[in-house]
């Protein structure tokens, strides 16, 4: 199975002046040093956009209005001092859900120089998640996504068939107390 819904050319990624942060940075120490060098504003208690993904909406046949169909959006965020990777899913009525989070280690920051690098490890994970979709439905990538989508409606998602393709793990309670 080849990619062909969530691909390259149609990921485009919004970054922030804490993307440069993070593109300086070789961990967490010199993350967090930065922030402070470079005088940004920052409160441990909120959560801060790094770099956001567009939205791949599908399921537009479903419903009769454009802006009522559903999305996959993803991205990286700064929250508790920890650089997260996120994915959510929206549903027709714009509702958005986290299904997955992955605090990011020293050695994933190091690898992040620029903005392509940033775009790679976002299409990565979204092309993962893809494959999670076509194993999980075992059929063509249209009808596999508009039954994921029908899930997502009534929340009967199976997402631990879907987030096994993923090669990094959901690891947020590695890191709360």
């Amino acid at each position: 199975m080849t990619n062909q819904f969530l691909n390259k050319e149609k990921l485009f990624v919004n970054t922030s002046k804490l993307a440069e942060v993070v593109f300086a940075s070789n961990g967490y120490e010199e993350f967090h040093k930065n922030i402070v060098e470079q005088n940004i504003e920052f409160d441990k208690q909120k959560t801060y956009e790094i770099a956001g993904s567009n939205f791949f909406d599908f399921n537009q046949e479903l419903y009769e209005d454009i802006n009522h169909m559903n999305s996959i959006s993803s991205g990286l965020y700064c929250e508790m001092s920890l650089i997260t990777y996120r994915i959510f899913i929206w549903s027709s009525k714009g509702e958005g859900f986290e299904i997955f989070k992955h605090v990011l280690r020293g050695e994933e920051i190091n690898n992040l120089k620029n903005e392509e690098d940033l775009k790679e490890y976002v299409y990565i994970h979204l092309n993962e998640l893809e494959q999670g979709v076509l194993k999980t439905y075992s059929k063509e990538i249209k009808v596999s996504f508009k039954q994921f989508g029908m899930a997502i409606e009534t929340r009967a998602l199976p997402l631990q068939s879907i987030l096994q393709s993923l090669s990094i793990e959901n690891n947020i309670k590695d890191f709360r107390k």
